[in-house]
């Protein structure tokens, strides 16, 4: 697939719509790239979502299927045949690789890398910094031993922390700032260090200015929480 230039929701470069399908009210900034670059690929069709909201600079590849709602800050890059959720936040110069699957109301903050074949679960939050690797040693086979991580429904993954291959942070768990995850982490569970290891259980923790009440962090990732998001203004710019 051949880049494109989207303005506003307009196609102005080919390839034919017919290999680029964007839902209804998405509002798509001035140099955003939809395909692979160099050309000679197998075409394979792009889809983006109502309402999707994607800044300057970013780029996707072909084969990628974004769900509604997608909101993303600039320089984001989302690789071939990755596919996101609906009520995603990707913010400024994250990279998404190839092969990917994102949940629903994902939101992943700047400056974060997120390596081929890796899985995140609904509501799975991930703060600035972090990196989800997939390379298990030096000169890793694409098809035997790459393998990203797997975040299960509702973790949340600190700042600068790093998370190695073929691991599985459990439902609802939390990662500490700046720590290395070298091993399995089981469902509801406090981790942090390098390596990390198990400080608590997130029933154990409490907000430090009494702003949230009871077992909070197991509140939050209740389907009853994940509410669709608004569709942007029309003067988002």
């Amino acid at each position: 697939m051949r880049a494109v230039l989207v303005r506003r929701g307009e196609l102005v470069r080919d390839p034919p719509p017919s290999n680029v399908r964007i839902g209804k009210g998405a509002l798509i900034d001035d140099d955003v790239r939809l395909g692979s670059e160099g050309g000679g690929a197998p075409v394979r069709p792009i889809d983006i979502g109502r309402d999707a909201r994607i800044r300057g600079g970013s780029a996707i590849d072909a084969g990628a299927r974004i769900g509604d709602r997608l909101e993303t800050g600039r320089n984001v890059s989302i690789g071939e045949d990755t596919v996101i959720g609906a009520d995603c936040h990707i913010r400024n110069n994250t990279v998404i690789e190839g092969d990917c699957v994102v949940g629903d109301h994902v939101r992943i903050a700047a400056n974060c890398f997120i390596a081929r074949f890796t899985t995140i679960g609904d509501g799975v939050t991930i703060a600035p910094g972090a990196c989800l690797a997939n390379d298990p040693h030096p000169g890793s086979d694409a098809h035997g031993c790459l393998r990203g991580p797997t975040i299960e429904r509702g973790a949340q993954i600190g700042m600068n922390a790093t998370i190695l291959p073929f691991v599985t942070v459990g439902e609802r768990s939390v990662v500490g700032a700046g720590s290395v995850v070298t091993r399995d982490v089981a469902a509801e569970l406090v981790v942090a260090g390098n390596p990390a290891r198990v400080l608590k259980s997130i029933s154990e923790v409490v907000c430090p200015l009494d702003l949230e009440e009871g077992d909070y962090l197991r509140a939050a990732t209740h389907p009853d929480s994940m509410r669709p998001a608004p569709p942007p203004s029309q003067n988002w710019k």
